[in-house]
């Protein structure tokens, strides 16, 4: 796993540890555990998207930079 590529181990620990304690909540009813359950998941995979943002930026560049210099704008 690339550094910084995906959600930290503590993150996702985090996470599956309030996951766990929505599934066993006896105050909350199954709708609710169910849309906090979602929302969570959701979370985890804007969080992954966002990580691969610098690195997808520096592949982009490794690619753009000979491309400019072949054009002579840098």
């Amino acid at each position: 796993m690339e550094e910084g590529a995906y959600m930290n181990e503590k993150k996702i620990e985090h996470l599956e540890r309030i996951k766990e304690a929505v599934q066993k909540s006896d105050r909350l009813e199954d709708m609710e555990k169910s849309l906090i359950l979602e929302k969570i998941e959701e979370w985890k995979h804007d969080d992954e998207a966002m990580s691969l943002i610098p690195a997808k930026l520096t592949e982009l560049s490794q690619k753009i930079v000979p491309i400019l210099e072949e054009i002579g704008l840098m």
